[in-house]
């Protein structure tokens, strides 16, 4: 205070002409702030009149980034280089940025603003976009060593080191922000924990929803806690694990907070405007001082805070319009809400919260799929979906439009999961010239052509040209697909040793097929111990009932997709056991048969039961390197051996029940 205290005597003592000079003649803007809604601002200020003075700043020492791609960044799936923000075009030649440098004091009166260093600066509009913080539960602990929030680039790099070395992370809180820290955390040697308080991503999905999004989840490899809260962090100095309400006792080496954020307002509470949740704006984003204005996380208009950045673009939209003279009033936003991790995406977008709504749903939990239509007067008006939709192009069009569905629509959407009659997904490339591509920087699919065909061939650069895909980064599907560009898959869980029992598969197979039988007189050079195995009827008959039971095992495995009361372990453990089962029965097939094809009826049983282990070795393979491939034909032909892997081995017990028939009654 007493640091204040004295920047405050220094400004009010002095005069505006005191202050620094580094503005040149015109209108002198600040900006405080420089996370995207603050750099958006400085941009479209100076995009609208090039005389004003603009002044950025930022207390982060580094330059501008993308905090909204952090969560791709800790995935992966972006680079650090990707995640920085443009600042600088032929508009902006001479906007000036300081980094590390953090304001202290606002001068109303004087209208000039003071930095950690004593230093001030004029201003004749004052944009505050400070965002917000992150929010800590009161728990004991949470100061423990491996503690971390997940806000900022350094927050970022902090979890991406501890990533290497983690063991069981446990992360607290379950939104948007909570699920993204679980996908990004998860290695395939660790184990994620996602405590999950009241809901899971948002309070408007219902039980069923949350229920198909929790099993995503599950099968992504995260553990999500619910119904049983965390009472304290354990450890000394390190964290050890985490106690639950129910005395349940998580061992775990990393705990992060995703407990909410709270506004930035501080500086604006000091410099004595309005304040409450936020800093409290008007239809403009003018503060209670006009010449200030406050736009983003920091502000709450209408009684409303945003966490998300397409409201803040909004709100910038509507200041600067004001700045330059004219009105475009801010009537506030809808909170749209996107995930993806991998192949699967959920969303909420539009108005997904009005009681006056009538809705339509669609669930089916062995597919993975939930979908909700919001409608007045049967307008769509908004929609929730979990799970991947071929039809996104078609209803994202129908939202803008509010297009009017038709009754018998609804009925085969209700029925079905499907709007229209032709459920195939449309290409990026079929759709009109005006279809938006990135909803954050209202870029369509025409101007991606024109950039594509000026030689922006790929992801990085058609985004540079753009701007598609800089904000949240979840239309980049969308460009890769009008690239052709490939995808990368998720990691899979034992997927060395998956890998490795499928091809030892294949090589048993091989060797049945290729060896000469064993016959009797045939094995002196084997131990006389291993011919009862091949020909004594007690062995055989040994032998057979376990094949037998191994057969069931492995096709029951598949159960646990589509019984609710099996749906316990993570599907990954499920099928590292299942190709454990393969390989022993494959070695009960060769001790029982001899390695011998057999005639008729046996001969269908043994091309069956070898037509089922090629085919499941297969499909291992595909799982086991699909994160090292990027095919985007691959998800199709998996998808394909599985379904005949799983018809033949469905046809194994009855083949083998009527082999066992015909032994002992015929």
């Amino acid at each position: 205070m007493e640091n204040a205290n004295l920047s405050r005597t220094s400004a009010s003592s002095g005069s505006r002409a005191k202050a620094s000079t580094d503005q040149a003649d015109g209108t002198n803007i600040i900006v405080i702030g420089t996370g995207p809604v603050g750099i958006r601002a400085a941009r479209m200020l100076k995009g609208q009149n090039p005389s004003h003075n603009i002044l950025v700043f930022g207390e982060e020492a580094t330059t501008p980034y993308n905090r909204v791609q952090l969560s791709l960044y800790l995935y992966g799936e972006v680079s650090r280089d990707a995640l920085n923000l443009p600042t600088k075009s032929e508009l902006e030649d001479d906007i000036r940025y300081h980094f590390g440098k953090k304001i202290v004091v606002i001068d109303k009166e004087n209208r000039l603003i003071i930095d950690q260093h004593g230093q001030s600066y004029l201003y004749d509009k004052l944009i505050l976009a400070t965002g917000s913080k992150a929010v800590f539960p009161d728990l004991r602990g949470k100061t423990l060593t491996n503690t971390f929030t997940f806000r900022t680039l350094e927050d970022t790099d902090n979890l991406l080191a501890r990533k290497k070395h983690g063991h069981g992370v446990y992360i607290i809180g379950s939104g948007p922000l909570g699920i993204e820290a679980a996908i990004g955390m998860k290695t395939r040697d660790n184990r994620v924990y996602l405590q999950a308080r009241n809901y899971l991503l948002d309070p408007s999905l219902d039980k069923k929803a949350q229920e198909i999004l929790g099993d995503s989840l599950q099968t992504a490899g995260i553990y999500v806690i619910e119904g049983d809260n965390t009472e304290n962090i354990l450890g000394s100095e390190h964290v050890i694990g985490v106690e639950l309400s129910s005395g349940r006792i998580i061992e775990c080496d990393t705990v992060i907070f995703c407990t909410g954020v709270t506004a930035n307002k501080a500086l604006a509470e000091s410099a004595g405007l309005a304040t409450n949740r936020g800093i409290l704006v008007n239809d403009v984003m003018q503060t209670s001082d006009p010449h200030i204005y406050a736009v983003g996380e920091c502000s709450e208009h209408g009684g409303k805070t945003y966490g998300l950045v397409t409201p803040g673009f909004e709100q910038v939209t509507a200041m600067s319009t004001h700045v330059a003279g004219n009105a475009l009033p801010y009537t506030g936003s809808n909170t749209n809400i996107k995930l993806k991790f991998g192949s699967q995406s959920s969303a909420l977008i539009g108005n997904v919260i009005d009681a006056n709504c009538e809705t339509v749903v669609y669930a089916n939990r062995l597919k993975g799929i939930y979908r909700k239509l919001f409608l007045i007067n049967q307008a769509l008006v908004g929609y929730i979906y979990i799970g991947n939709w071929a039809e996104l192009s078609q209803l994202q069009q129908a939202h803008v439009s509010a297009t009017r569905i038709k009754a018998k629509n609804l009925e085969q959407f209700e029925q079905t999961g499907f709007l229209w009659d032709d459920p195939k997904p449309t290409h990026i490339k079929d759709q009109p010239e005006e279809y938006i591509v990135c909803l954050c920087e209202n870029v369509t699919r025409g101007t991606l052509t024109k950039a594509m065909e000026s030689g922006n061939r790929t992801i990085d650069s058609l985004c540079s040209a753009t701007n598609a895909g800089v904000t949240c980064g979840s239309c980049k599907p969308l460009l890769a697909e009008m690239l052709d560009a490939p995808t990368q898959n998720l990691v899979m869980r034992h997927y060395k040793s998956i890998y490795w029992y499928s091809i030892l598969a294949i090589a048993l197979m091989v060797t049945t097929v290729m060896l000469n039988p064993i016959g009797i007189g045939e094995s002196s050079q084997v131990n006389w111990q291993l011919e009862k195995l091949w020909f004594d009827n007690f062995w055989k008959q040994v032998s057979g009932y376990s094949l037998l039971l191994l057969s069931l095992l492995a096709a029951g495995i598949s159960i646990r997709k589509r019984w609710k009361k099996l749906n316990v372990g993570h599907l990954d453990d499920w099928r590292y056991v299942h190709s454990i089962i393969g390989v022993i029965a494959l070695v009960m097939l060769m001790i029982h048969t001899g390695m011998r094809l057999g005639h008729n009826m046996n001969f269908v049983l043994m091309v069956v039961f070898l037509a089922a282990t090629l085919t499941g070795s297969l499909v291992g393979v595909f799982m086991a390197r699909n994160h090292h491939w990027t095919d985007l034909k691959l998800r199709e032909h998996r998808a394909w051996w599985s379904r005949v892997h799983y018809t033949l081995l469905w046809m194994l017990p009855a083949l083998l029940s009527y082999h066992i028939l015909a032994v002992y009654y015929f």
